[in-house]
């Protein structure tokens, strides 16, 4: 870890991508407020640049005058406040996380907003872990809505949570692909699955490439879902929609974001280390990742236009 000595110099690296663990309750507004708040902080208790001076001439004008240089109380902290504050830095998110959802989360720091918009046109898939449990319906399909609906579940197994999930996987793909006009066999399919990743070209249009139970320990259970263009009632519902078909009912208690294209938990720093050294670090990193993944923000894939 690098430490910084001018803060000059430690400001003029803070542009680029940082990847964070978003606290679950917490908006995403809030955590640029505290990543912000804590760089100010931090950049304010290094060593400056030293004062301005100013010219001042004493004496008389009949008579020979003295030139001096006096410290410019214009340029002092204690007139002007501090060196660095909110309106120095400039943060994006690359993706918007729910504020019930917790996990990995891409931000922009000056120059890096950039590349957040990049990332957010090229839309990588990301993965969640959803967790959910039997027995009970509410009508936010979330742990804190009003229960509408309690019902047994004794008869869900793990095989049937498996078979159901599975189903719902290529339903979802082959809706995608109806949705685009092209039948799941012939040629022009083919190819364009064979592109790459096939991503719908209407950003709002939610897309399941996979799905998988993870967890299964009555009434509780994990779902892992990789999707693009997801958004948290999305997955809120999708919940809800298994314990239906499970003729049971469902409904959310988690949700957690483990993975956004490359960017995973590990490289994710906690809120204890959202502090000028580590997010410099952790930059680093980001900024190492980016040009070892350029399909990150130029990504080889096909587009349905839908």
């Amino acid at each position: 870890m690098v430490k910084y000595v001018n803060a000059a110099v430690a400001y003029k690296t803070l542009n680029g991508l940082i990847c964070v663990y978003k606290p679950p309750c917490v908006p995403v507004r809030q955590v640029q407020h505290t990543i912000v708040t804590n760089l100010c902080r931090d950049l304010n208790a290094l060593p400056d640049r030293p004062q301005e001076k100013r010219v001042e001439i004493i004496g008389a004008t009949n008579a020979p005058m003295t030139v001096k240089l006096v410290p410019n109380y214009a340029d002092d902290p204690l007139v002007c406040g501090p060196r660095y504050t909110h309106g120095d830095f400039r943060c994006s998110w690359a993706t918007h996380l729910g504020l019930f959802t917790s996990g990995v989360l891409i931000l922009g720091l000056n120059e890096g907003t950039r590349l957040t918009y990049q990332i957010n046109v090229a839309r990588p898939t990301r993965a969640y872990k959803v967790h959910g449990q039997l027995g009970k319906a509410t009508d936010t399909y979330f742990w804190n809505g009003k229960t509408i609906e309690r019902s047994t579940f004794s008869h869900v197994t793990r095989a049937k949570i498996d078979r159901i999930v599975a189903h719902m996987q290529s339903a979802h793909q082959k809706t995608m692909f109806e949705l685009s006009g092209l039948h799941m066999d012939s040629q022009t399919t083919y190819d364009l699955a064979s592109q790459g990743v096939i991503r719908p070209s209407n950003s709002k249009l939610p897309v399941i490439y996979g799905l998988k139970c993870v967890h299964f320990e009555p009434p509780n259970f994990t779902l892992e879902v990789q999707a693009v263009n997801e958004y948290e009632k999305y997955l809120w519902t999708l919940i809800h929609d298994l314990g239906v078909q499970l003729k049971t009912s469902a409904y959310c208690t988690g949700l957690q974001c483990i993975r956004q294209g490359k960017f995973t938990l590990e490289k994710a720093l906690l809120r204890k280390h959202w502090q000028l050294d580590h997010l410099i670090d952790n930059m680093d990193s980001c900024r190492e990742l980016i040009e070892e993944h350029e399909h990150l923000i130029r990504p080889k894939s096909a587009h349905l236009s839908v």
